[in-house]
């Protein structure tokens, strides 16, 4: 006889949809288990996520996965529009990011809450953000799903909103890296009766790791003024001062070459079409560069791997402590030359053998400079280090990612 499937419940952020048409690290992981999912038929999943036009037609696909899409009401939207506003231009807030969903977070937790208390779930996954423990606070849901609830946490967590002795109690918190998991610890600090575990984080290494002919490699490169004969250097993340962009272009400057170009992907909020201040301060020291950076803005997730295969070098120079930058997993597995720096988890992820690690601080600008020219000058070096990373990240993927998650949320085995 069958055994009866785990009906698991994913908790979103609440602000950008699964499956992720917008974007967003957390979403695309989300994404993966999902589509892993399909084949392997482990679980019945039903993903709590807001809603968007193209992710309600994406999510079509899904056969053994359930989708709660949850619509913000217009007023809630403008109310957040407000409050974003004051935030940035009255108030002159620097992180202003934060208040740009407050209203449709609690919005959405609202409903998230109430589902959870009228249904039944064998086990709930929150996504990442610390308010949403607040789903379990609501309707006391969190004696319903003691023993049952898992925190699966990608950043820093700052605040409890009230929701200490919860999140002092997960099933387990699943971190992305030893660093996270201990950031948590040092934050509940003796009140905290977790299990900590890590999930490494790890994408599709068969849509990664392509390799393009030279008519596709123009193709792409044109797309973004780019000629085959150039030397690019790729950056891809959040736009924001904390990925280092700021410290990348002044490094970039330092080594001008008419054939070396900087391919800057990325928004300052993946898909919302947002542009921050320091957006604009960035694109005005770009301008002192001629044409030598490129900027794209938002690139859609399925589009990454072509801007992988056609760069040369990748260069992710964190001066924050990241807890596991997906952007750092996606070049290594696209078999790319990293340079990045000992920030956060990133070292758990790369390795001096497979990538350039930095040091952060005073000198960054200058070893950023040096690292990138000598990688572009040095062919048969670039290429040892991307088979050394395509041998580390041989085991890279989803298939290894799903069954890792899980083996930690106690799934039984395929019969």
């Amino acid at each position: 006889m069958e055994s009866r499937k785990q009906k698991v419940a994913i908790v979103t952020s609440g602000y950008f949809p699964i499956p992720a048409t917008l974007g967003g690290a957390v979403e695309a992981l989300d994404e993966n288990l999902l589509k892993q999912n399909e084949k392997s038929k482990r679980i019945n999943f039903v993903v709590f996520s807001c809603w968007n036009e193209a992710a309600v037609e994406e999510a079509k696909k899904y056969y053994s996965a359930n989708f709660v899409f949850i619509k913000t009401p217009l007023i809630i939207r403008f109310g957040d529009k407000c409050i974003y506003f004051a935030a940035k231009n009255i108030l002159k807030i620097k992180k202003n990011m934060s208040y740009r969903y407050i209203l449709q977070r609690l919005y959405f937790i609202k409903k998230v809450a109430k589902n959870l208390y009228r249904n039944d779930y064998d086990k709930v996954i929150l996504e990442n953000h610390s308010t949403l423990f607040m789903v379990l606070k609501k309707h006391q849901n969190y004696r319903k799903y003691e023993g049952k609830y898992y925190y699966h946490l990608h950043n820093i967590v700052t605040n409890d909103y009230g929701c200490r002795e919860i999140l002092c109690n997960c099933r387990k918190v699943i971190g992305v890296s030893d660093y996270i998991n201990n950031t948590l610890r040092g934050f509940l600090d003796n009140d905290d009766h977790n299990e900590y575990c890590v999930l490494r984080n790890k994408i599709d290494r068969d849509k990664f790791l392509i390799k393009l002919n030279d008519k596709d490699k123009e193709r792409i490169r044109n797309e973004f003024g780019l000629s085959l004969d150039d030397q690019v250097v790729l950056f891809t993340g959040r736009f924001n001062e904390e990925k280092g962009i700021n410290e990348l272009l002044h490094a970039f400057k330092k080594i001008q070459k008419e054939n070396i170009k900087l391919l800057v992907v990325g928004g300052y909020y993946f898909g919302s079409g947002m542009i921050s201040q320091f957006e604009s301060e960035m694109y005005e020291l770009a301008k002192e560069m001629n044409d030598g950076v490129k900027f794209t803005g938002f690139i859609p997730y399925e589009k990454m791997p072509e801007l992988y295969a056609v760069a040369d070098i990748v260069v992710i120079p964190s001066i924050w402590d990241d807890p596991a930058p997906l952007t750092v997993i996606e070049a290594l597995t696209s078999g790319k030359a990293l340079i990045t720096t000992n920030s956060g988890g990133i070292p758990e992820y790369a390795d001096n053998q497979s990538s350039i690690i930095l040091k952060r601080g005073d000198n960054l600008i200058d070893d950023l400079a040096s690292a990138i020219k000598n990688m572009l000058e040095n062919d048969q070096e670039r290429k040892q280090t991307e088979l050394k990373v395509r041998s580390k990240t041989e085991k890279w993927n989803i298939e290894a990612f799903y069954n890792d998650f899980c083996s930690i949320i106690e799934v039984p085995d395929e019969e």
